[in-house]
């Protein structure tokens, strides 16, 4: 192997650098770094996975401490109300709400608060959102911060609509 290292060293530096890294790998795990994955599988498999997916939206909830389930409860009740014909769901193991057009609104605990996963429409909302951070697509808050009411309702308005433009021209499209 030592060999084959000095031959590409002569002629490509990056090539010899990973073949390096794969020798000591290989020599360190005594096999193929490729088939690292089978860790994670075996973890996996033995039920050492940190979050379970909950059966339902309301399993999810009252698995939570008191105050962050009724942040929550709250939350996906402002959800319903603004879209009625919202049906529940676990989804990438966080509960949400998908709409009969097809936009979904998710919303789950994350370490140290809570999130409402709203894809894109974030923006349109920045000048109310500054009191809470906001990371890519997701808005993070507390149990003792909370989302307003009239805010989340606008935010689930605005991906149902979003949603309807994407469906009539994807449906233009087709004519």
């Amino acid at each position: 192997m030592l060999a084959v290292r000095v031959l590409f060293c002569r002629f490509r530096g990056a090539v010899a650098q990973l073949v390096e890294r794969y020798i000591r790998i290989v020599e360190v795990r005594g096999s193929n770094p490729l088939s690292s994955t089978t860790i994670f599988r075996e973890d996996l498999m033995a039920g050492t996975w940190p979050r379970h997916t909950a059966p339902s939206v309301a399993a999810y909830i009252s698995a939570l401490p008191a105050s962050d389930a009724k942040s929550l409860r709250r939350l996906r009740d402002a959800i319903l109300a603004a879209a009625p014909g919202g049906k529940e769901e676990i989804s990438y193991r966080v509960p949400g709400v998908r709409f009969p057009n097809g936009g979904r609104i998710h919303f789950g605990v994350r370490q140290g608060g809570l999130s409402l996963y709203a894809g894109h429409v974030s923006d349109a909302f920045a000048k109310e959102l500054t009191q809470f951070t906001v990371s890519g697509t997701t808005i993070h808050f507390t149990s003792d911060h909370e989302l307003p009411i009239a805010l989340i309702k606008r935010i689930t308005r605005k991906i149902i609509a979003n949603a309807d433009e994407r469906a009539a021209a994807k449906a233009k499209k087709r004519r």
